[in-house]
């Protein structure tokens, strides 16, 4: 498909256009040229639990006619179980390769190396975070549950090894770590038993014995159980949750987002309404990442089973804030987008002032292995509209919701070749907001074509506010216009559906503000 630069009509040629409504488009200002850039959001490589290298992920981005691949390799892919009581100590860990396990610096020079090979991609480096994961169950009843692996976090834009690891890979103490020192009162008596002494009366036929003897013994148990229990304690207060006890919720979430924003990094909820559920005997899950820990082969002798489960987590979506975006189209069951639903649900929150920023919906491969996920590269294509063919220039646009995802086929695709609305006063795309007085009408223009040029059927759905404005069906090359009243008040936004299935596309909303007039 190569690089396709969306045309923009200067403004003598829109003054020969005009709406539906018979009003026209004289007067229009001439519009920044954008480059449409169609990226691969979600990739995984050799580096984490991908299974193919750099350069066999270019040639497939370049067979699928891509402009560039999002890499988001797992940061850290490791699970513990320990056993009670020393869950510190006595651990069963099952590693997977990652970017930490890597090295965050030597990740990132073999993304810029494959750039240098590959001058005609843009490589954008990320990183797919686990914010936590938690137990349940039991290895005696058989129903040891492993949760929230696949509740994760997509994190772009950090091509700094200490910031990404600042921002994704810090573990602070837990917060009651002082509460933990408690095995320290142990150690007080010690000294008094190591020095007291006490009578020890042996009886015989004829006479009595009386011997001192010093409680050591006794003392040096009880130094090396406080000494357990204290190096237990500090080992599991060195992650910010608790595997083994209740749900934490999205507070771990929220604290990843927060440092990623702090650091200037954007973050993505990563496939929210998609289930994981499996079941694997211990053993076969210890070959698959390695057994680790300080318990080394500790669980070897259990030939029991665990299973690995992430319900969909939608309502996340509403109870953490300040993050980018989320999965809006994906290989699976979404409901968030259709109108009315989570998405229309956050960005009236954001109208309303109840949330700081709107959320943004990225298109999501999550490609790990073409043979075994039966995933062609290019069907889920994020297209951003950029100021130019740079990295920055790309982040700025993901960052600002200039862009839509789409889900086509390898013969063809729909392409979002317009979608503005546009007031006396200017004009506005995905992601920007326009601002007009009351009583002013808009005009919202949408234009879609396919990319084999031929004549394709879709329907096309105008969401405003949340409800169903338009919806009709019509063909491809599609161009049209509707004249709207904004709110006397207030604001609203308009975004845009066409197609269904495997070959759909969803836009960013365009914002509205009504400004009152003065003087």
């Amino acid at each position: 498909m190569g690089a396709v630069v969306t045309k923009r009509l200067a403004a003598g040629l829109l003054a020969a256009c005009c709406v539906l409504s018979g009003a026209d488009r004289a007067g229009a200002e001439e519009r920044p040229l954008r480059h449409s850039i169609a990226l691969a959001v979600h990739v995984h490589s050799t580096i984490s639990t991908g299974s193919l290298s750099l350069d066999q992920l270019a040639a497939q981005a370049k067979a699928a006619g891509l402009d560039g691949i999002v890499l988001t390799d797992n940061y850290d892919l490791h699970v513990g179980y320990g056993v009670w009581p020393l869950r510190g100590l006595l651990q069963f860990g099952v590693n997977f390769p990652s970017v930490h396990q890597a090295g965050e610096t030597a990740y990132l020079d073999q993304i810029r190396a494959a750039e240098r090979r590959h001058p005609d991609l843009l490589w954008i480096p990320g990183v797919e975070v686990m914010p936590q994961y938690r137990w349940t169950g039991s290895l005696l009843t058989g129903d040891l549950t492993l949760h929230d692996t696949q509740k994760n976090l997509l994190v772009v834009g950090l091509d700094d090894p200490a910031r990404l690891a600042a921002a994704v890979g810090g573990c602070p103490y837990a917060s009651d770590w002082p509460v933990r020192l408690w095995p320290a009162l142990l150690a007080v008596p010690i000294p008094w038993l190591w020095r007291k002494e006490r009578l020890v009366q042996t009886r015989t036929r004829y006479f009595r014995l009386i011997t001192r003897r010093r409680r050591r013994g006794e003392a040096a148990a009880l130094a090396v159980i406080a000494s357990l229990l204290l190096l237990n304690n500090l080992l599991t207060a060195r992650q910010p949750f608790d595997p083994y006890g209740p749900d934490p919720g999205d507070a771990p979430a929220q604290r990843i987002i927060d440092s990623v924003r702090e650091a200037g990094g954007l973050s993505f909820w990563s496939l929210p309404e998609a289930a994981d559920d499996h079941r694997y005997r211990m053993a076969d899950l210890a070959e698959q990442g390695g057994a680790l820990g300080r318990a080394g082969r500790l669980m070897d002798w259990y030939n029991g089973s665990v299973s690995v489960e992430t319900r969909p987590y939608l309502p996340s979506l509403a109870k953490t804030e300040g993050y980018t975006g989320f999965g809006a189209v994906y290989e699976d069951t979404i409901t968030a987008t259709r109108p009315g639903g989570e998405w229309d649900r956050l960005l009236m929150a954001y109208l309303d002032g109840r949330r700081r920023q709107p959320v943004w919906g990225i298109g999501e491969r999550a490609y790990h292995d073409a043979g075994n996920d039966q995933k062609r590269f290019g069907d889920i294509q994020t297209v951003v509209l950029a100021d130019s063919r740079s990295s920055a220039s790309v982040l700025s646009a993901l960052r600002a919701g200039a862009f839509y995802a789409r889900q086509r086929q390898p013969a063809w695709g729909l392409t979002l070749d317009d979608f503005t609305v546009r007031g006396s006063d200017g004009e506005a795309l995905s992601g920007q907001t326009i601002s007009v007085h009351p009583g002013q009408s808009v005009t919202v223009r949408l234009a879609v074509s396919a990319s084999d040029n031929r004549s394709e059927p879709v329907e096309i759905r105008v969401i405003r506010s949340g409800r169903l404005w338009q919806r009709l069906t019509a063909s491809t090359p599609f161009d049209r216009q509707w004249t709207d009243e904004p709110p006397a008040t207030g604001a609203a936004y308009y975004r845009i559906e066409v197609g269904q299935g495997d070959q759909h596309l969803i836009s960013n909303p365009v914002f509205l503000t009504t400004a009152q007039r003065t003087g």
